[in-house]
């Protein structure tokens, strides 16, 4: 799994921040939802995740938790690094 692109962008009319990260080459959803509950906790306590997507292309989409794109960049890379 490769990360695309990470945007961040204002909802309208709100201040809430909406994090969109685009993933490419996954090969397995199971894996990847995994992967972004231990990165970003449960959905529905820790965060509002969403998850996006089919075949090898997906978006993980998030409010909360708040973070900057670089500590989204780090957490994710970190994520889909494989184990050593």
């Amino acid at each position: 799994m490769k990360i695309e692109s990470i945007k961040q962008e204002l909802i309208e009319g709100t201040e809430i921040i909406l994090t969109r990260v685009t993933l490419n080459q996954v090969n397995n959803s199971c894996i990847l939802s995994r992967l972004m509950i231990d990165t970003l906790g449960k959905p529905g306590i820790d965060n509002d995740l969403q998850l996006l997507g089919s075949g090898s292309q997906w978006e993980v989409v998030w409010t909360e938790p708040k973070l900057t794109i670089e500590q989204t960049r780090e957490i994710i890379s970190q994520a889909l690094a494989p184990s050593v």
